[in-house]
Order: structure tokens, then C-alpha cells, then sequence
């Protein structure tokens, strides 16, 4: 492994166990709820999916979730 990778790895694996255990929590939330403010199940499933680095489960904590 190259020694400059190996620098940055203390700070890559927080952030990558960190956008996984955000879109785990955001792809079970999407599945267990039926109502969303915006859009449809499909739609944020998709949203999540292909924005997954932070941005798609963010999006939809800020746009999708319905109040509960």
C-alpha cells in the first residue's frame, strides 16, 4: 500500500463507516414508513442509492421524511 494512502487512512475509515451506518439507517427508515413530505418510496430509494456518499440520505432526512 502506498504511503501516502496509509497517512490519510485514519481519517477514511471513521467517515466510511460513518456514510454506511447513515445509509443502513436511511434505506430502513425509507422501507418501515409509508408516508414521505415528497416523492414516493421508489423515489428515495433511488435518491439514496445514488447519492450515497452523505448526500442522498441527507436529502431525504431534510426534504423526504414525513413527520412523525
Amino acid at each position: 500500500m502506498n504511503t501516502e494512502i496509509r497517512e490519510y487512512l485514519p481519517f477514511i475509515i471513521p467517515l466510511v463507516i460513518v456514510q454506511f451506518t447513515l445509509l443502513g439507517y436511511t434505506i430502513r427508515h425509507i422501507l418501515t414508513h409509508d408516508s414521505y413530505k415528497h416523492g414516493s418510496r421508489a423515489v428515495w430509494l433511488i435518491v439514496t442509492l445514488i447519492g450515497m456518499n452523505f448526500w442522498g440520505p441527507i436529502l431525504y432526512f431534510i426534504i423526504g421524511k414525513e413527520e412523525e
